[in-house]
């Protein structure tokens, strides 16, 4: 068994980069396509820790939590465009509400309905909700600061995973529809604000490509730099309660001080492959967390994607029902949705098999989830929390 924390690095370094230049080539898009690179970023660690070949417990999967989750945190939100999102339709912003109370509702029903079946539900379910309003980001910092018992995280990455690939292309599919849900929902027209046709500029930080490993070595200086700092910040806040521990002090940290830099020239950082550079760190610390669990854990995975089907359809009756108040058309409540339960990159994607013109909105929809789905989730567990003593 690798015990040395400096080779264990390496070797999920070494997944990681394999994971992700596979999911790259041509050759194994499709592979990838229905089961994505962070699944395998996961689950191949798994795999190998439950063979006794890399460790379940290990000082290098503490120290990734405290220092490689802030960082990546800090890499993803420097590029924010703040002022985008400023600008953005109300009918927009009011469709991502209505989606995340959608997100709210659901989780709510499906944790009554398995919380007796599941010990320590509450420590999980949120995560998901986390997921399902921003993305695996956030879905890991709730995870970190509940402290999510391993088990129950396995079980939870492969409900995110298969609920997310199937809403997605269950919105593609109703897209050929698109004419008759607009005439039941009574929908009016596009405004102006909503048919940006300046797709390739707004898309422009999410494809940016790493650039030469002398600016990747200055952004992974920076980002571990700042996440030292926060560590050492969120040590000297006061701590009240189960929630507002060391741990969430530094993802606030790690959250909140990108988001402002991003409105300085600091957000250039960007153009040097900041996105980049915190996905691959990101997809690192999965595989840290995926080390942590068993495959012979599995037995809740089933009968958590029942409900995590369920979970969903709550979540589109509930954008329907706002569409039908609002006369929202379908295009904008599918962007919503995606943006919700999807992310950066797939949300622009169904949003163009409706309307070429809603691919920047739906970008930022889903950037805009990545800003508050850490503290989406986190409500959503004292909600859990507080159902637990009822139910």
């Amino acid at each position: 068994m690798i015990q040395s924390p400096l080779l264990l690095l390496l070797l999920l370094i070494a997944i990681v980069k394999s994971v992700t230049t596979l999911s790259n080539s041509p050759s194994f898009k499709k592979f990838f396509k229905y089961l994505p690179a962070p699944l395998w970023c996961y689950f191949l660690p798994t795999l190998l820790s439950t063979f006794g070949i890399i460790p379940s417990e290990n000082i290098l999967y503490t120290y990734m939590s405290r220092f490689v989750l802030p960082a990546c945190l800090v890499l993803l939100l420097v590029g924010t465009d703040l002022l985008s999102i400023l600008k953005l339709s109300p009918r927009a912003i009011l469709a991502m509400a209505a989606g995340s109370v959608g997100i709210l509702l659901g989780g709510t029903v499906t944790f009554v309905m398995i919380e007796k079946q599941v010990p320590e539900l509450w420590r999980g379910w949120p995560c998901l909700s986390a997921s399902w309003t921003g993305g695996s980001a956030n879905m890991i910092s709730v995870r970190e600061i509940l402290q999510t018992p391993a088990p129950l995280f396995s079980n939870l990455v492969i409900v995110d995973t298969v609920i997310a690939y199937s809403w997605m292309a269950f919105l593609v599919y109703i897209s050929k529809y698109r004419a008759a849900i607009d005439n039941f929902l009574g929908a009016t027209d596009l405004a102006p604000d909503e048919s940006i046709s300046d797709i390739e500029n707004l898309n422009e930080s999410d494809q940016a490509a790493v650039h030469p490993a002398v600016k990747v070595g200055i952004l992974i200086i920076l980002a571990f730099g700042m996440a030292g700092l926060f560590w050492m910040l969120s040590g000297i806040v006061p701590q009240t309660g189960q929630l507002l521990n060391r741990f969430t002090w530094l993802i606030i940290f790690s959250t909140l001080v990108p988001l402002g830099l991003s409105l300085t020239p600091a957000k250039r950082l960007e153009n040097w492959g900041a996105s980049a550079v915190g996905n691959f760190l990101l997809y690192l610390l999965l595989t840290s967390i995926g080390a942590k669990a068993n495959l012979t854990t599995l037995a809740h995975a089933p009968f958590m994607i029942a409900l995590g089907f369920l979970w969903a359809g709550i979540h589109g009756v509930t954008l329907l029902v706002y569409g039908k108040i609002s006369k929202t058309p379908i295009s904008i409540l599918a962007a919503s949705s995606q943006a919700n339960i999807g992310g950066t990159v797939s949300t622009p994607l169904v949003a163009s098999v409706y309307d070429r013109r809603l691919a920047p909105m739906g970008l930022i929809l889903a950037v805009l989830g990545n800003i508050y789905g850490t503290y989406f989730g986190l409500f959503f567990s004292k909600i859990c929390r507080w159902l637990s003593s009822f139910v």
